[in-house]
């Protein structure tokens, strides 16, 4: 049984994410589990802090978040079988795990990025990017760059912009993940 599991951003929750999961009408095979620590600068949780945040700094704070969100996955079935759905952070999230080797179906990561270049990885799951093209908090350069950065490693990444879009979900944003998905043959 294939199932799709949303991830929200920092300062957020899994239950952000159910309005996504509701609109495409996936029932009992969506999962929009809460992030593994509470928010340090806030309400709500996150996958890993971003306090004091920097580009040197984030691979490591990704590492150190990654055995926990693994385990939230990992928790909810075989990742196999799963497709994840990630939002800004958890998107984030989702790119490096797949990049470590967590074997899912596919990944779609919605105003998200890598942390910079990626290890080659023979068999990479089908990722789409969708990024707004007037997105302030990450920037569209680092979809862009971390297009490059998943191409250089091997995977073949689909990369949309949607143009005048900041950092949010909007009805083109959920046609193009409804299209992720339903090419995974999860509908």
């Amino acid at each position: 049984m294939s199932r799709v599991i949303f991830l929200h951003g920092v300062g957020s929750s899994g239950a952000a994410m159910q309005p996504l999961a509701a609109a495409l009408n996936l029932g009992d095979n969506a999962h929009c589990p809460d992030g593994t620590e509470p928010f340090d600068m806030g309400q709500g949780r996150q996958w890993f802090s971003v306090k004091g945040i920097s580009e040197d700094a984030r691979p490591a704070r990704i590492a150190a978040a990654m055995p926990g969100f693994r385990a939230v996955i990992e928790g909810l079935g075989d990742p196999r079988d799963s497709v994840l759905v990630g939002f800004s952070q958890g998107a984030i999230m989702a790119l490096h795990a797949v990049a470590d080797g967590l074997p899912v179906r596919a990944v779609v990561a919605l105003s998200g990025r890598a942390a910079g270049p990626l290890a080659p990885r023979a068999d990479w799951p089908p990722i789409t990017l969708i990024h707004g093209t007037a997105d302030g908090v990450i920037p569209a350069a680092m979809a862009k760059a971390t297009l490059g950065w998943l191409q250089a490693a091997g995977a073949q990444p689909e990369l949309h912009l949607i143009d005048g879009l900041d950092h949010g979900i909007d009805q083109r944003v959920l046609a193009k993940v409804r299209q992720a998905i339903a090419a995974q043959g999860v509908a």
